[in-house]
């Protein structure tokens, strides 16, 4: 290779560096996950199989009068709108409280207690719970065959078992978004007859509730 070729080339990673460190400067002040630089609306979503460049749209509708009361375009992942479109949609509408219908595919439990404690009552069908791993857990035995007592605290297992916990709360964090939960647990997952389709996991199943 040629000095020449060899300059060239530095000079071109030099450009693609300051153009790099102003896309992170940007990046820095928009307070976003991510920036895209043939979309400012898009964001790189995780679809099936990999992941691709998409616009996340959320909308809300006024059931009576059939309008448009908010609507966003959203630079993350939509399982966490709930919080922004909903109370935009109430700030628009002035009013105090309202009923939210909303797509089964929306909110994260946090995002519902937010709602509530804005005065929005939310109607949302549970997510379906599938397992792509056809060596796990068996229908018989996903977590909302989990019955939970608010009394006690404590889950019942599809055995029988009951799930207590220790009362601490964990802390987790996602992309723009932080929960805490607690875990729930019995001993007698060790010697259970249906370990096997319940769980993969070599001394129990844990049952997680968030807050």
């Amino acid at each position: 290779m040629k000095i020449d070729d060899i300059a060239h080339k530095i000079e071109k990673l030099k450009a693609s560096k300051i153009n790099y460190e102003a896309l992170q400067k940007e990046l820095a002040q928009s307070g976003q996950p991510q920036i895209s630089t043939t979309d400012a609306d898009a964001c790189l979503a995780h679809t099936r199989p990999g992941c691709g460049s998409e616009l996340q749209y959320a909308s809300a509708v006024d059931e009576k009068h059939k309008l448009v009361v908010a609507t966003h375009t959203i630079n993350r992942n939509d399982r966490n709108a709930l919080t922004d479109i909903a109370t935009e949609a109430k700030q628009n509408m002035d009013v105090s409280t309202y009923t939210a219908i909303v797509d089964k595919g929306i909110p994260q439990r946090p995002a519902i207690q937010q709602a509530t404690n804005a005065g929005i009552v939310t109607i949302v069908a549970p997510p379906e719970i599938v397992n792509s791993n056809e060596h796990g857990t068996t229908p018989d035995y996903v977590v909302t065959k989990f019955v939970y007592d608010e009394s006690t605290d404590t889950y019942t297992c599809p055995q029988g078992a009951t799930l207590t916990t220790t009362g601490t709360w964990h802390r987790k964090s996602r992309e723009r978004d932080t929960y805490q939960f607690k875990k729930y647990r019995t001993p007698k997952c060790k010697t259970c007859p249906a370990k096997h389709p319940c769980s993969r996991a070599r001394q129990r199943r844990p049952r997680n509730r968030t807050q």
